[in-house]
């Protein structure tokens, strides 16, 4: 994350989201190239999104393809969710860091899907809350986040 705010060889090539809709399923593919000159690599984040065919099926599917980019030899295929996941939370937990108040001492989360659980668990590393909140639509997924969590929720 420190090479995106880098100047010239350092920094990160990464242009605006492509987005290629596919109508007759309402679903959604969206494609993200990277390449950070620093660390010498290229990769591309490849997201679809669709509609949930039942409560327990993601919307959201990811997959993380890194490239040798001497040569543009695919190296690696990982599972993209996991890594989305880690990857926002720690970006939240960045900002925060710089622009909370020094005094806030409850942590309130709004979802309680697996970003949510990432959250929870960078947000209780980094920072002294003495109560964490918990709302989602649904009552069974708030309940399955405070099972799933190490420590105490107020389920909201």
């Amino acid at each position: 994350l420190a090479n995106f705010s880098s100047e010239g060889g350092g920094g990160v090539e990464q242009p605006v989201r492509s987005t290629l809709p596919v109508p007759k399923h309402k679903g959604f593919l969206g494609v993200m190239p990277a390449y950070s000159a620093e660390d010498d690599a290229l990769v591309t984040k490849l997201v679809s999104f669709y509609p949930a065919s039942s409560p327990t099926t993601p919307t959201h599917h990811a997959t993380v393809l890194l490239f040798d980019p001497s040569n543009g030899i695919l190296k690696a295929v990982m599972d993209g969710t996991v890594i989305t996941d880690k990857r926002t939370a720690a970006v939240s937990a960045i900002a925060t860091k710089y622009l909370k108040q020094k005094d806030l001492d409850v942590l309130c989360i709004l979802g309680a899907g697996p970003v949510a659980v990432s959250h929870y668990e960078i947000f209780t590393q980094m920072f002294p809350f003495k109560q964490v909140k918990v709302w989602s639509r649904t009552r069974q997924r708030v309940q399955k986040f405070a099972e799933t969590v190490k420590g105490p929720v107020q389920i909201c």
